[in-house]
């Protein structure tokens, strides 16, 4: 048996938009744009959940809640309420009015179709519910689901120790045999003298 569900929100296109999420799914729709028609229809229809926006002109999703909750004949029925993109939300009224849970717009399509679901004892298409819109539980709100582990990733290999730069051949060191000394040194013991050079003291020609 489809769960049945009144929609009040005085925006003709966020009541388009929540009648269309609900064309594929076993659910029976109720539409209405202002908080009285949302409570009277709630009082003939007797649905399974009563998703009501809170900044609707007249009587506002927060009152409507309030006076469904006080209402013998009412007060099992759940409230979801919508919290509006401009207007702030006020958590300690909504607390207050008997809501069971609330969703602020814009809102994708999974995280209101599974809160709806989840409301009335429907199992949710998704395995995770939504983990940032509270629902209330008894005086404080609670989160529902749990963020997605993070991604691991593989360990770096290690990088290998860069190998020294090969340095430059070097010629025969000072002094070696057959090296002739530099222009103006003398010869060292036992060192070849080049040609044509100067004995040590001697005056150059």
């Amino acid at each position: 048996m489809p769960k049945t569900v009144l929609v009040a929100d005085d925006s003709i296109t966020m009541r388009k938009v929540i009648g269309m999420l609900f064309t594929t799914e076993d659910f029976t729709v109720t539409l209405v744009d202002n908080g009285m028609d949302a409570i009277n229809k709630a009082r003939e229809l007797r649905p399974d959940l009563v998703i009501a926006d809170c900044g609707m002109p007249g009587k506002s999703g927060y009152e409507v809640a309030e006076t469904l909750k006080h209402d013998g004949g009412t007060a099992h029925i759940p409230v979801l309420l919508l919290g509006g993109t401009f207007e702030p939300f006020d958590e300690p009224r909504a607390k207050a009015s008997g809501a069971a849970s609330y969703l602020m717009k814009p809102f994708d399509s999974t995280t209101f179709l599974d809160r709806v679901k989840g409301m009335v004892g429907v199992a949710a298409n998704s395995a995770i519910q939504s983990s940032y819109a509270p629902v209330f539980s008894g005086t404080a709100p609670t989160v529902v689901g749990s963020a997605p582990p993070p991604a691991t990733l593989p360990p770096a290999a290690a990088a290998a120790p860069a190998a020294p730069a090969a340095r430059p051949p070097m010629g025969p060191p000072m002094g070696a045999p057959g090296m002739a000394p530099p222009m103006g040194m003398a010869p060292a013991p036992g060192m070849p003298r080049p040609p044509g050079a100067p004995m040590p003291g001697m005056p150059r020609p």
